[in-house]
C-alpha cells in the first residue's frame, strides 16, 4: 500500500528429499522474520496465495483453466478513512500452455484518496523437469483521485479558500510497466516481480517544494506443501514486501490443507517499525464449495498502537475457474501451487 499526502491531510495505498528441502525452508522464513527488519507498502492483501497475479505478472496462465478471482478488504475496521480494497483479477492459459493472459482491476481508497488500477500481463512458460519456469511482463494505468469536498473533511476555514489547496477535486493517470519470475512445482514454488518499476510524481501540485513519488515496490514469494497423508498437508508459505525508504513487510503463513478443498492457517505480519515485533496476525479459512468455485476469508488481529483505535482488519475472496472437471474420490500428487 502506498501513501500521498497533501498539506495536513495524509492519504494512504513428498520423499525425504522433499521433506528435508521444507523443513529447510521454513527454518529459512523462521530466520527472516527474527531478523530486525526497518515500510509503508502498495495494497497488501492477507490471502496473497490465493491471487499472486496481483503482485506477480508471471503467474498468469499457471491455473489450468480460465479463472475469476474477486477480493475485497476492509482495513482496520473502526477507523475512520481507514484503507479499502477490491480487486478483480482474469487469469487466462493459452491452448499451448505455454502462454498466459491476465488483467488485473484494482482499487483502493483512503480517506478522500483513491485509485484505480489496471493491468494487462503476459507470460511465457517454460517446462524445466518437474517444474514451470515462467518469466511475465505488466503494462498498467493507474488513475488517482482526490475530492476536498467530502463531508468527511474537517478544517478550521473554507477549504475552497485554503491557499494550499489548488482544487477541490483532481485527478491523475500514471503509466507504469512490472515485470516478474516464477517457479513451480506441484508442491514447491518461489518467485520474485516488481509490479510497478517506474517512479512516478503522484503529487496533484504543481511546482511545489515537496514531491511525493510513487516508488518501486519488490517482492520475494516462496512456499512449500509437506504431506504428513495422503490427503493433509502442512504449508509454510512467506511474502517479503520491499520499498525505498519504508519499513520491510514479512508476512509468514502457516497453513493446514485437506486435499484441494479445504484450508486453514495462521500468518504472522511484520512490518511496523513502531511494534514490538508484530504488526498483526492473520486467520485465514478457505474452501471449495462447488466445482471451480472456492472462497476463503481472513481476519487481521492487529498488534501495532493502531489496535486502540481499530477493530482489525477483515478480507473475503471469491474464485471460480470455468470448466474444471469433477476430480475422482480419490487422487494423487494434487497440484498445490
Amino acid at each position: 500500500m502506498k501513501s500521498f499526502s497533501k498539506n495536513n491531510i495524509l492519504l494512504m495505498y513428498s520423499d525425504a528429499k522433499k521433506m528435508k528441502l521444507g523443513i529447510s525452508i521454513f527454518i529459512v522464513l523462521m530466520l527472516v522474520l527474527a531478523i530486525p527488519l526497518s515500510a509503508q507498502q502498495q495494497q497488501l492483501n492477507t490471502m496473497f496465495m490465493y491471487n499472486k497475479l496481483l503482485i506477480n505478472p508471471a503467474y498468469a496462465g499457471y491455473h489450468d483453466h480460465v479463472c475469476l478471482t474477486g477480493i475485497v478488504r476492509e482495513q482496520w475496521l473502526g477507523f475512520e478513512g481507514a484503507p479499502k480494497a477490491q480487486a478483480l483479477s482474469l487469469n487466462a492459459p493459452l491452448s499451448s500452455q505455454r502462454i498466459g493472459l491476465g488483467v488485473n482491476l484494482q482499487r483502493q481508497s483512503i480517506g478522500v484518496s483513491s485509485a484505480t488500477t489496471i493491468d494487462g500481463i503476459y507470460s511465457y512458460r517454460i517446462q524445466t523437469g518437474k517444474g514451470t519456469l515462467s518469466l511475465g511482463v505488466q503494462a498498467s494505468g493507474r488513475f488517482l483521485a482526490v475530492d476536498y469536498s467530502d463531508p468527511a473533511v474537517r478544517a478550521v476555514q473554507d477549504i475552497g479558500i485554503d491557499p494550499g489547496i489548488d482544487a477541490l477535486a483532481d485527478s491523475k493517470f500514471l503509466a507504469n510497466v512490472g515485470a516478474g519470475i516464477y517457479y513451480s512445482t506441484p508442491a514447491f514454488y518461489v518467485g520474485a516481480s516488481a509490479p510497478r518499476l517506474m517512479s512516478s510524481d503522484i503529487d496533484f501540485e504543481v511546482n511545489n517544494l515537496f514531491t511525493a513519488k510513487e516508488q518501486p515496490h519488490y517482492y520475494f514469494m516462496t512456499g512449500v506443501a509437506l504431506k504428513l497423508n495422503y490427503k493433509m498437508s502442512f504449508v509454510p508459505q512467506v511474502l517479503v514486501r520491499y520499498t525505498e525508504a519504508a519499513p520491510i513487510s514479512v508476512d509468514l503463513n502457516l497453513g493446514m490443507r485437506w486435499g484441494q478443498d479445504y484450508g486453514v492457517g495462521v500468518s504472522f505480519r511484520r512490518g511496523d517499525l513502531n511494534a514490538d515485533f508484530l504488526e498483526s496476525i492473520d486467520v485465514i479459512a478457505s474452501a471449495k464449495i462447488l466445482r471451480g468455485l472456492r472462497i476463503a476469508a481472513a481476519y487481521d488481529f492487529t498488534l501495532s498502537e493502531l489496535q486502540r483505535y481499530s477493530d482489525g482488519s477483515i478480507e473475503v475472496m471469491l474464485m471460480y475457474c470455468f470448466g474444471e472437471a469433477a476430480r475422482p474420490a480419490t487422487f494423487i500428487n494434487p497440484r498445490y501451487f
